[in-house]
This record gives C-alpha cells, sequence and structure tokens, in this order.
C-alpha cells in the first residue's frame, strides 16, 4: 500500500497542521467541555459514551500525526479525519435534537438548559470545536492531495 509524503511536501504539511488543529481542538474540547459535564454529572449513561467519543478523538488525531512521521495510507489519513469530525459532532448533534439549538452556530452554549450549571468555559469550548471539525475537515480533504511514495 502507498504511503503518504507527509512532511516532505507543502500539501503534506498543510494537511499536517490542520490534523494537529483537529487534535488540538479535541483536547481542548475534552477539557473544557468533557470533563466538566462527566464531573458534573457524576458520569451519567450518555455523558460516558460522549467522554469515550472524545478521548478517542484525541487519540486518532495523536496517532495519525505519529504515524505519518514513519508514513500513513492516505486511506487511513482520511478515516482518522473524519472519525474526529464525527466524534467532535455527537454531543453538538445530540444537543440539537434535545434542547432544538445548535450551540456552535451562534455561540450559545450557555443557553443550553442542561449546560447552563456545568462550569464550562463557552468561548474556548467553542473556538475547540472549530478547530476539531474545520481542522478535521480540511485535514480530510487536503490529505487526498498528498503525494504518494
Amino acid at each position: 500500500m502507498t504511503k503518504m509524503n507527509v512532511w516532505s511536501s507543502g500539501a503534506g504539511i498543510i494537511t499536517a497542521i490542520f490534523m494537529l488543529a483537529a487534535t488540538a481542538g479535541a483536547v481542548l474540547q475534552f477539557i473544557f467541555l468533557y470533563l466538566p459535564l462527566f464531573r458534573f454529572t457524576g458520569g451519567a449513561g450518555l455523558v460516558i459514551m460522549f467522554f469515550i467519543f472524545s478521548i478517542a478523538a484525541m487519540a486518532l488525531g495523536a496517532l495519525a500525526l505519529i504515524l505519518s512521521i514513519f508514513g500513513i495510507p492516505k486511506v487511513l489519513w482520511a478515516i482518522f479525519a473524519f472519525l474526529i469530525i464525527g466524534f467532535s459532532l455527537v454531543l453538538p448533534i445530540w444537543m440539537a435534537i434535545d434542547a432544538g439549538i445548535f450551540p456552535y452556530v451562534i455561540g450559545a452554549a450557555t443557553q443550553v438548559p442542561y449546560l447552563l450549571f456545568v462550569p464550562t468555559n463557552p468561548l474556548i469550548d467553542f473556538i475547540a470545536f472549530w478547530g476539531a471539525t474545520g481542522g478535521g475537515l480540511l485535514a480530510f480533504i487536503i490529505g487526498f492531495f498528498v503525494p504518494s511514495d
């Protein structure tokens, strides 16, 4: 299977930077949303699922960056980037279905009823969400233009 030239091409370096942004966004989202939500609810059923998805997003981003040093197949890079997007979107989509508002479009994370009493930082969470989803999307798209061996 051919491997991407991530660190020896311009498109590869750009896609690695976006994967780094996606991973950093997933880490910040974990710290400023999922961790306080987990502590506040005491680990309710759905919250544990969201917590695990957030950890998976961080791990997949870090694994993609580590594997890119040794050479990573394009398909695996695309799968990792797509899963980071998916794992970052699970809680906001659930919020949109449950509360009727998508919190990251208008910055209304503090208006969601069950997050009113959770000690989160809405601004950093807003930036983290868009970093994780936007970085993952751009790493996914630009990853197709990275030359292979």
